[in-house]
């Protein structure tokens, strides 16, 4: 038997509850949890989204997978939380929690005793992920980042082992490429990702990316929803065969370009586009257009990943997500 928030998990069980959050301030919030429970034995499976309440894609298909899956076909628990930052996702703001302006994935692994962004990713990770074996958390370009599929996995620097079951469990996912990430080293940082923080509990994690701008589209969601059905198959889970992607590329490098000052962004490529080492890129201006602040061109051979889909850039923005391959 499993327990969950002070909630039993029996064989069988099949359920979905709202659990609430407080902090000191008087602030509460809410996010739904749910249990589906096999009737033949097998590993525990955490499936998060909806850390931004505005990437829906994985949103949907998680609400998809807590219908459509019974413990009658199930081997182990999948334990769920479709919309993590359920604030976020009710006001339609992306990116942060607008109880306390912060990004719950900047802020993982939290703190029991902090705002509610703190008290919320302390809870995810020890209270619900940390009682799993495996953890997918389901991302998608936010409602103005327009981004092609890949899926992350975190290099635990001291546990090879959980490091390796994440990286296939990113392979098994079945998108076109697959990039790791580091809390420290040459490309972008993963602290204060959810992911990150549960794979250094020893827990093999992933967050694949699919979909954005704000869209809920049938492929983006299928593509979240074939992907954990693919990792239930592959852990034997659930019966079947998991879809094999002969293009899937491993990425050699992830890195990130940023917004040095307020102005406008202009982007010259698109996601999924291949680029050469020299490519002009994108370029930043002042808000007239007239005076140039930035060029942008890729430093190698690479894959743009993701692109910010707004022509308004602020101090600080991340512009655009490269993969070297």
């Amino acid at each position: 038997m499993l327990n969950i928030l002070h909630y039993e998990i029996r064989k069988g069980d099949k359920w979905i509850k709202d659990v609430t959050v407080r902090d000191d301030a008087g602030h509460e919030t809410h996010f739904p949890l749910y249990a589906i429970c096999g009737e033949g034995e097998g590993p525990v499976l955490c499936i998060t989204s909806g850390v931004h309440g505005t990437e829906y894609p994985g949103i949907g298909a998680n609400l998809q997978l807590f219908h459509d899956l019974s413990p009658e076909e199930l081997c182990g628990t999948i334990i769920g939380v479709p919309q993590c930052n359920f604030a976020s996702f009710a006001a339609k703001v992306p990116f942060v929690n607008p109880i306390d302006g912060k990004n719950l994935n900047d802020t993982f692994p939290g703190d029991a005793n902090g705002t509610m962004t703190e008290r919320l990713c302390h809870m995810l990770v020890h209270e619900i992920a940390a009682k799993a074996d495996y953890h997918i958390d389901m991302h998608s370009g936010d409602s103005i980042e327009w981004l092609y599929p890949y899926a992350f996995y975190h290099i635990n620097e001291i546990d090879d082992e959980t490091t390796r079951i994440s990286r296939k469990l990113a392979e098994v996912y079945g998108l076109d490429y697959v990039s790791h990430t580091e809390t420290a080293g040459a490309g972008a940082t993963d602290a204060g990702n959810f992911y990150a923080a549960v794979c250094e509990l020893g827990i093999p994690s992933i967050q694949p990316e699919i979909g954005g701008i704000g869209l809920i589209e049938a492929e983006t969601k299928q593509l979240h929803y074939q992907g954990a059905k693919n990792v239930l198959m592959h852990l034997g889970m659930l019966c079947g065969t998991p879809e094999v992607n002969a293009k899937q590329r491993a990425i050699g490098k992830f890195y990130r370009l940023c917004a040095a000052q307020d102005g406008i962004f202009t982007c010259l490529v698109t996601p999924g586009e291949k680029v050469v080492k020299g490519q002009h890129l994108a370029s930043l201006t002042d808000y007239h257009g007239t005076e140039v602040y930035h060029e942008f061109y890729a430093e190698e051979d690479a894959v743009i990943l993701w692109v910010m889909s707004t022509l308004a850039a602020c101090k600080g923005d991340n512009l655009m997500a490269i993969g070297v391959i």
